[in-house]
């Protein structure tokens, strides 16, 4: 929690600001499991929501490693931690902060997170 907390923190994530009344706040909560009830799993189902990580087709890596092949390149990977964070967000969003992070009477104003295509 203190990783996930602190690199918000680091990228500018949100700032700190006192409550306002009349202003929507998404609110939030630690999930560490899927969680079942009577066999059958409760809350969202992510498969079924279709929601997923964007990934390369396995064509476009064949290619590309011909493509590294055929130039003499030696490719490299490697990933970008919490890709989502580094997006500016283009409109008014506040957020509860979560469970063990709350100061009193304030709220946090995002600034970045995941954006959709198109907004």
């Amino acid at each position: 929690m203190d990783a996930k907390n602190n690199n918000m923190w680091c990228l500018n994530v949100f700032k700190e600001v006192p409550h306002l009344s009349g202003k929507n706040i998404i609110m939030l909560k630690w999930v560490f499991r899927c969680k079942y009830k009577n066999g059958s799993l409760t809350g969202v189902d992510y498969c079924k929501a279709h929601l997923y990580a964007p990934v390369v087709h396995l064509e476009s890596f064949h290619m590309l490693i011909s493509i590294a092949t055929l130039f003499d390149h030696d490719p490299h990977q490697f990933d970008v931690s919490a890709a989502y964070l580094h997006v500016d967000i283009n409109r008014e969003a506040y957020m509860e902060p979560p469970p063990g992070y709350e100061w009193e009477g304030s709220v946090w104003l995002l600034q970045k997170g995941q954006a959709k295509a198109g907004q």
